[in-house]
Formats: structure tokens, sequence, C-alpha cells
């Protein structure tokens, strides 16, 4: 999934600021109201200040993840991205046995390993609690970067928090909605919509063909799996019949799909 289990407001946060920021503020911070707007965190200090964003660069956040444990994660640089300057790319660092700070990502496709925080609603195929660190190279990641930004509109007013879980279960090829993937790390996908954010660029490209459609429950038909010797299409069909109806693209759509994909056609990529 590339993307860390925290689940801060639930087991609570503490911060260890960097030097810029002690003077001002106690070294460590006890922050039950630490959350994330966009992709950035946001501290709520008990004197009424408030950090956000790049403010909290340098900082260490103790966060409750998966089992109750505590992790503790450095925010070791937090700029902008420079091809959509409203996600704040963190670099998270964790420590290894030596005691040594390394990334916590695993790196993306281009090697990148930052990731942001997100707050994701209830029933989210993403949400991992209160706080979800996504990296770079995770579906949760990829979405927002496609332009599925659960916090902003699409270009006629569309909410789309529902187009963003439509796709995070796409690029998982998480066909039933059950969180069970059926793809490989660096598989290439056509991703595209009808309300103008993402078109498609393989149309014209006989190698690639069309795969499903996407709902923000899982896919809504699939015409072929993304790859036969994860899941054929046929074992796909027999253990969710649903899905098991002739699936094109208007077909899918006036199923409820938000996103449709193409992939490429045979076993390999």
């Amino acid at each position: 999934r590339r993307h860390m289990n925290a689940k801060a407001l639930l087991y609570g946060v503490f911060l260890l600021l960097p030097l810029a920021l002690q003077a001002a503020v106690p070294q460590t911070v006890a922050a039950p109201d630490m959350t994330a707007e966009h992709t950035a965190f946001v501290l709520k200090l008990a004197d009424g200040r408030v950090l956000k964003g790049q403010q909290l660069q340098g900082a260490v956040v103790h966060m409750g993840i998966e089992g109750g444990k505590l992790a503790s994660i450095k925010l070791a640089s937090i700029k902008p991205d420079p091809q959509d300057p409203d996600i704040l790319r963190h670099e998270f660092q964790v420590q290894n046995d030596k005691g040594e700070w390394q990334p916590a990502c695993q790196p993306n496709f281009y090697g990148e390993t930052w990731g942001f925080p997100i707050s994701l609603p209830e029933h989210h195929p993403g949400r991992e609690g209160a706080i979800t660190l996504t990296c770079a190279s995770g579906a949760v990641g990829k979405c927002i970067r496609f332009g599925y930004k659960p916090w902003a509109l699409g270009p006629k007013g569309e909410d789309l928090t529902p187009y963003h879980a439509a796709c995070v279960h796409m690029v998982r090829a998480d066909y039933a909605g059950d969180g069970e993937p059926h793809t490989k790390n660096g598989t290439n996908i056509d991703v595209y919509d009808r309300i103008g954010i993402q078109s498609s660029e393989s149309k014209a490209d006989p190698s690639f063909g069309f795969e499903a459609g996407w709902s923000p429950t899982g896919a809504v038909c699939v015409a072929r799996t993304r790859w036969a010797d994860v899941i054929t299409t046929g074992a796909l069909w027999k253990a969710v019949p649903r899905l098991a109806v002739p699936c094109s693209e208007d077909a899918a759509a006036k199923l409820g799909a938000l996103l449709f994909n193409r992939s490429k056609l045979g076993t390999e990529q």
C-alpha cells in the first residue's frame, strides 16, 4: 500500500520541535490537537497558537500506529511539490536498529521517497486512522497527484472525494473493493474520467485495452484483469459474479463508474 498506518488522534501525539522553535515553544509538546489539513500537519498549542505545514520541518512526531505501538517519525524536510504547490512533500524518516535516521517510504518509480499526511473520511479505502501518512509510491498519494484531491472540487464543482476513493481502488486493482490488490509494482495504467481532469492517452495504442470502470466501492465491471498471472478474468468473475457483465466505458458509466482505465494487453507489461 505504500503508506504508514498512523492513528494519531487515537493514541496521542508528541513532538520534539526543531531548534528554531524551541525558544518559543517547549521542546517536548503534547499534541492532542494535531490534525491534517490537505497535505499539511496542523498543530494547535494550548496557548492558542497554531503551527502548520513547513513550520514543523525538523520536528520528530511520536505517533500511535497499528497495535497501539509508538513510532518516531522525523519530518526531515517539508517542501512544496514543484509540479503542484498545493502538495507538501514531507521527507519522513524513521530510525533503524543503529538509531540512524533513514527514509520511511519506499521509493517510487522516479526514486522519490517523500510523502504527506492526509485526513480521509470514514469508509474511504485509503484511510488508516484519523491521520494517514501516505507515500508518493502509494495509491493515496498517486491519486492526489493525478488531480483527484479529496479537499477540492472538480471543473464543474464535483466533489472529488468519491473520485479519489475510486482511484485508490483502481491503482490497487482492488476489483471487489475488499482491500485485496491484484497488481504489481511499476505497472503502467492509463487513467481517465468524464469530468475533464484526466483524459486517455492510449486509445490509439493497440497494445492497450479497456480494463474496468471504477466507483468509490471498487470496480463496477471488469472487461479484463490487469495481470493474468495474479488473477485471471475468469477467476475474478467466478469469485465476484456482479463483475461478470459486458464491460465497456459506456457500460461502466451506466453502472455508476466515475473513473476508467486501460492497461496493456497480455500478462507482461
